[in-house]
């Protein structure tokens, strides 16, 4: 077993960017400025990179053959973001998903809770 953490994935907007967006002249005239929008959201870059690194990790230990199943447990946004970058034969190997943010959860009764009966 294997834990990844990726803190930057947890932080706020403000944390990640230090720029203020720009500003710009709404009008011919130049009488009015407005500031512009970001054209990406920086923790919705910082997901996707750690499902990108977490997939590449699942990749390398599926071809080592570390396991044939797998059950992944994971917030439903961080869910889609790690089905969207997974290796097809990793996949294929997935036996259930869970769509269940449980970092905080500490007792072991509440996470049994959430996942399949099988597994236990």
């Amino acid at each position: 077993m294997e834990a990844l953490s990726h803190s930057e994935s947890r932080a706020q907007n403000q944390d990640l960017v230090s720029d203020r967006p720009g500003r710009g002249w709404a009008g011919a005239n130049g009488d009015a400025r407005h500031a512009f929008d970001d054209a990406t959201d920086p923790a919705q870059l910082e997901r996707d990179r750690f499902a990108r690194m977490v997939a590449e990790r699942l990749k390398a230990a599926h071809h080592q053959g570390v396991f044939k199943h797998l059950v992944i447990v994971a917030s439903p946004s961080f869910l889609g973001a790690l089905r969207d970058v997974m290796d097809r034969n990793v996949a294929h190997a997935v036996r259930a998903e869970v769509a269940k943010n449980v970092v905080k959860v500490e007792d072991p009764g509440t996470l049994r809770s959430y996942l399949p009966d099988f597994l236990y």
